[in-house]
């Protein structure tokens, strides 16, 4: 009986094998071509809500939907408008922010600083306010309560107990002006210094008193 003639055996759709049985890969020609697995793989895991990566790369990411959206392309990083331009919070390439508002801890450190006010602390407590009115001192009620300074072309300091005005130093029409509304100007110098005064004194319209003049 000639065995070589049965080595070949053609197999048909239906072909069962048994629990014993194998396969020898080397001996299948035409084999089906399985992609190697990158070894990045294993360290990257994407599922249906994640996808974990040490470094992920692309042209824009973007996550949410009309302007209810966060992006980040090559104009930087910006969310609240689908546009860059008009987003209420962005961050460009060189690290120029903009923002609608914000509240900061710490320490600011700027060469500029631009704003309509700055408050040294809330509405509801005592602060100071700088502005582009001047920079006044106010207490927990919002009344002016110490130091106000005007920056106007006549500018003055002005010193206030709950909006009252008590007084201050103003300069008007080339004039400066020492003004009291409630006690009295005292002038003091140490014990052994002086009160001096230069130029023309006039007390034309004073009452003077407790005074000895002592002529040189």
């Amino acid at each position: 009986m000639n065995l070589k003639k049965y080595r070949q055996m053609i197999l048909g759709k239906n072909v069962f094998m048994g629990e014993n049985a194998t396969l020898s890969w080397s001996q299948i020609t035409n084999q089906p071509n399985i992609p190697t697995v990158p070894s990045f793989i294993k360290s990257t895991y994407i599922d249906a809500v994640s996808i974990q990566s040490p470094n992920i790369y692309g042209g824009t990411i973007a996550i949410g939907s009309g302007n209810n959206i966060f992006k980040a392309d090559n104009n930087g990083i910006y969310l609240g408008n689908a546009s860059f331009a008009n987003a209420p919070f962005s961050v460009d390439m060189d690290g120029r922010l903009t923002a609608v508002n914000g509240k900061f801890s710490g320490t600011i450190d700027g060469s500029t600083i631009t704003g309509s006010t700055i408050r040294t602390a809330g509405t509801n407590t005592d602060r100071l306010e700088l502005s582009g009115n001047g920079l006044v001192s106010l207490n927990a009620s919002g009344e002016k309560n110490g130091v106000a300074i005007d920056s106007g072309n006549f500018s003055s300091v002005d010193f206030y107990y709950r909006n009252e005005f008590r007084g201050g130093i103003g300069q008007s029409g080339g004039n400066l002006t020492l003004t009291t509304t409630i006690g009295s100007i005292i002038v003091e110098t140490p014990k052994y210094s002086s009160t001096i005064f230069r130029g023309n004194v006039d007390f034309t319209d004073a009452n003077v008193k407790g005074m000895t003049a002592v002529f040189g």
